[in-house]
């Protein structure tokens, strides 16, 4: 379900609040993929030591041990560390493509975190990182945020009532889908109301919202 155009599944704030999510291209109908990889045996983790970093023009030799992981993917590659040779002209923000050396059909694609001239310590950012949260719609609050007419006030700028990221709440389940999770423990403290629920994710260079949506929960179910 596009949940940009529709609201959230009703739930009770008595139990786990499970959303699955899935992405797909607006252009081609393809699905997203969130974590930027690519293996030869699809879904399948791979483990090699040898590396071609392309960045900048450069492709760099790598002999770090590193990890594609398979699905469900956390956090775990938004601060990929490997070494490269020293005193490369590579900086914050460029984009870079890690390729397996052997074979070429295993892949991570991201950005520059950081690097180390002098140690050629290498870290970046595989994939999106993301995060969820569930706000409250009102009330109005006159005096807060900015308004042209003061007295009729604006909505609750407050702050999430819950939230979760990428590895604490949320997972890459698959080519093109996410699991939001928030436990019955946290969830329950909702009231039966109507909320406002969204999503944003990023690959520190591209940000977007993948949906705004109002998300209605009610009191009872599970004891």
């Amino acid at each position: 379900m596009d949940f940009r155009k529709h609201a959230l599944p009703v739930f009770t704030n008595r139990e786990d609040f499970l959303l699955p999510v899935s992405g797909t291209d607006d252009n081609t109908g393809e699905p997203l993929n969130f974590a930027y990889i690519e293996t030869a045996v699809p879904g399948a983790a791979f483990t090699a030591s040898l590396w071609d970093v392309s960045v900048n023009n450069l492709i760099l030799s790598s002999s770090t041990t590193l990890t594609i992981p398979a699905y469900p993917i956390g956090n775990e590659l938004l601060a990929v560390t490997l070494t490269v040779p020293t005193g490369q002209a590579v900086s914050p923000g460029m984009p870079v493509t890690i390729v397996d050396h052997a074979t070429q059909a295993n892949s991570m694609t991201g950005y520059v975190t950081s690097y180390a001239s002098s140690t050629g310590v290498l870290v970046c950012q595989i994939g999106c990182s993301m995060n969820f949260e569930i706000r409250s719609i009102g009330p109005q609050e006159a005096g807060t945020g900015y308004v042209t007419w003061y007295d009729f006030g604006v909505l609750s700028d407050a702050g999430p009532l819950l939230s979760a990221t990428l590895g604490s709440g949320i997972f890459i389940t698959g080519l093109g889908n996410l699991l939001v999770t928030i436990p019955a423990a946290q969830f329950r403290q909702l009231n039966a109301a109507t909320y406002s629920a969204a999503l944003t994710y990023t690959d520190t260079v591209n940000t977007r919202q993948a949906f705004r949506a109002p998300l209605n929960v009610i009191q009872g179910g599970l004891s």
